[in-house]
């Protein structure tokens, strides 16, 4: 598969290449889920505010994932999840598509320093933020490549392909649902040039990086005299839970892995055989969590990775 760097300077992709783009784009968006979710599940307070812009923030990487699914079907492609080499491996020197992160993408506690980090993943192209020239392509490059595709070499769209339902979202039925899908992506994340804002069918908020930046400076982000300012609200850092990878036998994170991989071949089948998320997957998610919860109050990290289903 090519890097991030070699889609946005393709520019317009070939219909394969088009289909590994949206591929790489589901990887790319799960493979911020797990520092989300380790982070989101340290918070001992379920009520606290970071604990809940964790969870907000997580749904919509897990919705953004499901939309790249959806893209990858509506034009013949085939998600593909349920292997060990769609899971990522932590800590990371770079994403999916080799985008570089000057800090290590680890799994760790709501802290400071992993805000920081969080905060690079979500870094937008434009501003009130905006990023100097000489930087590598980011997540937003990338899906501009995606969408100049879509509008310059329209590929062929099944309206009946197998779809992920995703709240809010039109079924991708044609090219310019698929354009919307992609514009939904970016300004949940980026936002929106010159604005934090990330509109969206349920509600406006900001974009990830400035949801992140809130908790990062301990203060709302707010509109004074026209302008955009950290002045608002004092936001205080909650209590979290600390944890380490396991070293015991037999390993402790071992039911965690195993519904974890439940889980990516019951996402697959959604895509592959048309099987409800509903059904094939709710439960799964509510039981990954529970299990995520369990061994973080343990002081036990949480293991990401594949294990092989029995036969």
């Amino acid at each position: 598969m090519k890097t991030i760097r070699e889609y946005v300077e393709a520019g317009i992709l070939a219909s394969e290449d088009l289909k590994d783009a949206l591929q790489l784009a589901m990887q790319l968006e799960f493979a911020t889920i797990p520092p989300y979710l380790c982070a989101e599940w340290s918070v001992k307070n379920i009520s606290h505010h970071a604990r809940r812009t964790l969870h907000r923030v997580v749904i919509q990487e897990m919705r953004h994932f499901a939309l790249a699914g959806n893209l990858l079907t509506a034009v013949g492609g085939t998600p593909s999840l349920a292997h060990p080499g769609f899971l990522p491996v932590y800590p990371a020197d770079e994403l999916p598509g080799g985008i570089p992160q000057q800090l290590p993408v680890e799994l760790k506690p709501l802290v400071k320093e992993q805000i920081a980090v969080f905060m690079q993943i979500e870094h937008p192209d434009f501003p009130p933020v905006g990023r100097l020239l000489a930087q590598p392509p980011t997540i937003g490059a990338f899906y501009d490549s995606i969408k100049e595709t879509f509008r310059m070499n329209p590929p062929k769209i099944d309206p009946n392909a197998h779809a992920v339902k995703v709240p809010s979202a039109r079924p991708i039925r044609t090219v310019a649902d698929a354009i919307e899908t992609i514009d939904r992506i970016k300004i949940e994340g980026e936002g929106v040039p010159d604005s934090p804002s990330a509109p969206t069918g349920e509600s406006t908020s900001h974009a990830h990086y400035y949801l992140f930046k809130e908790l990062y400076v301990q203060r709302r982000l707010i509109k004074v005299d026209g302008e955009w300012s950290y002045s608002g609200e004092s936001i205080t850092l909650p209590e979290v839970h600390h944890f380490e990878p396991s070293t015991a036998e037999p390993d402790l994170s071992l039911e965690f892995r195993r519904v974890l991989t439940r889980l990516l071949i019951d996402l697959e089948s959604c895509w592959t055989s048309g099987t409800d998320v509903n059904d094939a997957a709710m439960s799964t998610m509510f039981e990954l969590q529970g299990a995520g919860e369990v061994l973080i109050e343990r002081g036990i990290r949480p293991e990401f990775t594949w294990i092989q289903p029995p036969d």
